[in-house]
């Protein structure tokens, strides 16, 4: 990948955040902790702790790749992180704050790697194998749009519990 194309990458993941942003900060704390009913639902806020367990994993795997590269990096349990994490105890606005200084401080870490170091970093993955820096870089920069998409499902499912609850008053 050359250089530039790859400051932009490293633009697109420090960023990834903003359109997620500003779907959660116009969700009420009421709406935020609404848990859909459907199977496996997680509430927005437990996304929003997971984003920030999901970057603080990161940190080790991108600046792990660049100090070792090629080093294998162990899989982990979203599931059963939220589920012994207490997700639903914890602030995800204030997590999300936290993954978007990770964010800048990952993405401002990696622009400044020479090219040489940059192309040689890797890590070995023990379900995908071989993840070049860049692939790395790409799988988390799409992340958050993957959880933009359940923000926007538990609001819609909010919005038509509170109007069924409202219509059954009426």
């Amino acid at each position: 990948m050359e250089r530039n194309e790859y400051v932009a990458l490293a633009n697109a993941f420090e960023h990834a955040y903003d359109k997620l942003i500003e779907k959660a900060n116009a969700m009420s704390t009421e709406e935020l902790r609404f848990v859909p009913d459907l199977k496996d639902a997680w509430s927005s806020n437990d996304h929003l702790v997971h984003l920030l367990d999901a970057d603080c994993n990161l940190v080790m795997r991108l600046r792990g790749a660049v100090a070792e590269p090629g080093k294998p990096i162990p899989a982990w349990d979203p599931e059963a992180w939220r589920l012994k994490n207490n997700y639903a105890l914890t602030d995800g606005l204030f997590c999300l704050d936290l993954a978007v200084a990770l964010r800048k401080f990952i993405a401002e870490s990696l622009k400044s790697l020479d090219d040489e170091t940059r192309q040689k970093a890797w890590i070995l993955h023990p379900e995908r194998g071989e993840l070049s820096l860049e692939a790395v870089l790409k799988i988390y920069a799409d992340h958050p749009d993957f959880h933009v998409k359940y923000l926007e499902r538990n609001s819609l499912a909010f919005a038509q519990f509170k109007a069924k609850a409202k219509g059954s008053q009426g």
